[in-house]
């Protein structure tokens, strides 16, 4: 998919002579080790019962991920479920199966736009230390350019490097769209319901996708894409959640 929406562009592009930047979704970089106490709200989103994304519990039914993480013709809702409460992706917590998917009907999976979805579990997960909804932003959120925020995830160490067991957790610096627009100016628009972080050595990695950007205890970004992870003058991009509340709250 990426691949083709990478040649598309090429073709489309006159001043594309090099080489295009490749985007990769299910993508933490220069992070540490830390607890689920610290992230209550961050969940492994498993498809086919292996980790495949990330995910942020808005209630005790309900997780927000990103919409390329669930875009899966040939499955239905039951071959996904989420682990919440642990650490760890593989072990402990709470196992739930997914009921319902709802992807943003404008999602357009060759660009990654609209790149959010709203899925319902089977059963309510059991509020705790280790459990807890995330709250939204406010409608509008403008965050300044170079403000820390955080992201969890059980990712990539790497680029194209092995996954964690272990919960990681890292600081991001806020790139601004405009900044951001200019290091994909060759690749793709970075459009108002975006928003961008990372910078060398720190980022969002393959296994990252769907996972809380977070900020001021609040979700402000879904991982979405980027080009490879930690890249210099790469940024990752994330879903604006602020630029989504009417439609999650028609799935809340």
């Amino acid at each position: 998919m990426t691949l083709r929406f990478a040649a598309v562009f090429c073709l489309l592009l006159a001043s594309c002579l090099a080489a295009v930047p490749k985007r990769n979704m299910a993508r933490v970089v220069g992070g540490s080790d830390t607890t689920i106490e610290a992230h209550p709200y961050q969940v492994s989103l498993r498809r086919l019962h292996k980790h495949s994304c990330g995910g942020a519990i808005l209630n005790t039914n309900t997780i927000l991920t990103a919409a390329h993480c669930v875009d899966y013709p040939e499955l239905v809702p039951s071959d996904f479920e989420v682990r919440a409460g642990s650490t760890f992706r593989n072990e402990g917590g709470q196992l739930i199966t997914v009921a319902q998917i709802h992807t943003h009907p404008s999602y357009n999976d060759w660009t990654l736009e609209w790149d959010i979805s709203v899925l319902k579990l089977v059963s309510s997960l059991q509020l705790s230390p280790t459990v807890q909804p995330i709250s939204l932003p406010d409608r509008g959120l403008t965050i300044p350019d170079g403000t820390s925020v955080s992201l969890a995830g059980w990712g990539s160490l790497y680029y194209q490097g092995p996954s964690t067991n272990h919960l990681q957790h890292v600081m991001l610096p806020i790139v601004s769209n405009s900044r951001c627009g200019m290091a994909y100016k060759n690749f793709a628009p970075i459009l108002p319901f975006h928003i961008c972080a990372g910078h060398k050595g720190k980022d969002a990695c393959q296994g990252d996708s769907g996972g809380p950007l977070v900020y001021q205890s609040r979700v402000v970004g879904i991982v979405s894409w980027g080009y490879g992870c930690a890249f210099e003058n790469y940024p990752s991009v994330y879903t604006r959640v602020s630029e989504f509340l009417d439609f999650i709250g028609q799935h809340f």
